[in-house]
């Protein structure tokens, strides 16, 4: 299972340095530059909270949600990368609320008895009440590499497991009058592989994946790769989002067609 960890430094340090010392100026230029949507702003008798988010000419931006006390100054709560994703609908399974009331996390999943994702969503104040279990939902979802190299193995040798115990049986079977120890390695190939595998802090995962299609863009001159990777394209409703990758988190330069291993975080938010 995997743990909820209430802070966002890490996505940061893919684009600075010291986050510590240099998200304020990124905050600054929010505050001055940044824009926001009428869909993205909350406000009843007691409480108001929006997202600013700038550059708007991008899919890649600084994200800073503003909140307080009802007619009284609002401020920042919370900065983040903003990332616009891709449609997909998916069926809520559980939610958990951070503790400064604005963000959260979801668990969602595209099929019926698929396992569910979770993902960080920054909207969390705006769609909570709609984030029903078991209500299917259009979500805007996207990634953010955390490190990203060229898939190394073509390979994998699968010693235990559903799957393995599956091809003891079935060879067993085949094979009267012989034992597990005469059973042969269980090998898999790798290659085409669409592997995503959840970490141990919700939102995190481990991936394998062909890319589908680059783009480049830039963020405070920084170079940030996006790439569409495609997950479970053998299911009713094939997971499709667009993975961020600043350069310097990169050991290769991703282009089409290259099978990748990442660390990566999601994001989502039900379609504005």
């Amino acid at each position: 299972m995997s743990n909820h960890f209430e802070g966002l430094g890490k996505t940061w340090l893919t684009l600075l340095n010291n986050p510590q010392q240099e998200l304020p100026a990124v905050i600054m230029d929010v505050m001055k530059e940044g824009k926001t949507r009428s869909c993205w702003q909350r406000k009843d008798a007691k409480t108001e909270t929006m997202v600013l988010a700038w550059p708007a000419e991008t899919a890649f931006r600084a994200g800073v949600t503003l909140h307080g006390k009802a007619d009284k100054e609002i401020r920042p709560v919370s900065a983040y990368p903003l990332l616009e994703g891709a449609a997909n609908d998916m069926t809520v399974e559980e939610t958990y609320a951070w503790k400064n009331g604005t963000e959260g996390e979801v668990a969602a999943c595209c099929n019926e008895g698929a396992s569910a994702l979770w993902f960080y969503s920054p909207f969390f104040y705006r769609d909570r009440e709609d984030l029903t279990p078991g209500v299917r939902h259009t979500f805007l979802l996207a990634g953010l590499a955390l490190g990203l190299r060229r898939a190394l193995l073509d390979e994998m040798t699968v010693t235990e497991g559903p799957d393995y115990e599956r091809y003891v049986a079935e060879w067993l079977s085949r094979h009267p009058g012989s034992t597990r120890l005469d059973v042969p390695q269980l090998t898999v190939d790798l290659k085409g592989a669409r592997i995503l595998m959840p970490g141990e802090i919700a939102s995190e995962y481990q991936i394998r994946v062909p890319v589908t299609s680059v783009e480049e863009m830039t963020f405070r001159d920084e170079k940030v790769y996006m790439l569409i990777v495609e997950f479970g394209l053998n299911t009713p409703n094939p997971l499709r989002f667009p993975l961020y990758a600043p350069e310097r988190v990169c050991k290769l330069v991703p282009q089409a067609g290259d099978e990748i291993d990442a660390i990566i975080w999601l994001q989502g938010r039900i379609i504005d």
